[in-house]
């Protein structure tokens, strides 16, 4: 019997680490929060909805993991530098491990795009990776290093019809990984992203159905789609000493998908 991928978390991997998630209400961020707190963290859940995050960090604390949420808008420089300096004053400690993973996407035609749609999703898939880690950075080179996982997308590569912005924006996340990898450096602070495919969240479920569902899960070398814990485990890796000597680096989470599509 295969095992649940939480039954692996290490609850010392992570022991007392602030560690920040955005995007943590549901889906990929929900089972990321979920998984560092099993490995010891202490979570500040984000999310723009305080009425979607709340039910998911109480079912998170009645597990006894050390999770609490905070309404922030991470497309806003202000909103975020007041949150991440409440985080600090909340755990009484600086921040060690960011996970940027708040995403807002639609996709349409390129004639079908407007001005509120394209500022919507870089906003929050671009500009929020710049607020996040302007208000995260002075707290870790206050405690001597960190981390920060961004969660990009094989779509930067491997495009379809109706995904211009997104695979935009996702190209754009891996460019400032790796520039932010060489500049934080002397900080000991490592940047990395991961890359998923195509994974099982209600999102994805709700888009492919039927003869779509069959036709992609044909392209897929493993047959299936991922499954959010799947990320979270590879963010877990990033997020730990395990991977001391990572940086700059990109983790393709896909199942195959990838390499089937070369």
């Amino acid at each position: 019997m295969t095992l649940p991928l939480s039954s692996y978390a290490s609850p010392s991997r992570l022991a007392g680490v602030v560690c920040v998630v955005t995007g943590a209400a549901r889906g990929i961020g929900l089972a990321i929060a979920e998984r560092l707190a099993r490995e010891g963290g202490r979570i500040a859940c984000l999310d723009v909805s305080a009425k979607r995050l709340a039910p998911a960090v109480e079912a998170l604390a009645a597990e006894g993991l050390a999770v609490r949420g905070f309404e922030a808008d991470v497309g806003s420089r202000a909103a975020i530098a007041e949150t991440f300096a409440a985080i600090e004053r909340a755990f009484e400690a600086p921040i060690g491990v960011l996970v940027n993973n708040a995403v807002w996407a639609r996709f349409m035609p390129l004639a079908e795009l407007d001005e509120e749609a394209v500022d919507r999703m870089l906003g929050i898939a671009l500009k929020a990776l710049i607020w996040t880690l302007q208000a995260a950075v002075p707290q870790m080179q206050r405690r001597g290093g960190g981390a920060v996982i961004n969660l990009g997308s094989v779509s930067a590569q491997y495009a379809y019809p109706g995904s211009i912005v997104y695979s935009a924006m996702k190209a754009g996340v891996q460019g400032l990984t790796r520039a932010a990898a060489i500049e934080l450096s002397p900080h000991r602070i490592r940047v990395n992203t991961v890359l998923p495919g195509m994974v099982g969240t209600e999102a994805s479920k709700a888009q492919f159905t039927g003869e779509t569902l069959a036709a992609r899960l044909a392209q897929m070398p493993l047959g299936r789609f991922g499954e959010p814990q799947e990320i979270a485990a590879a963010v877990a890796f990033l997020a730990s000493d395990d991977s001391s000597y990572v940086q700059g680096s990109e983790i393709v989470v896909d199942g195959g998908w990838t390499l089937a599509a070369t």
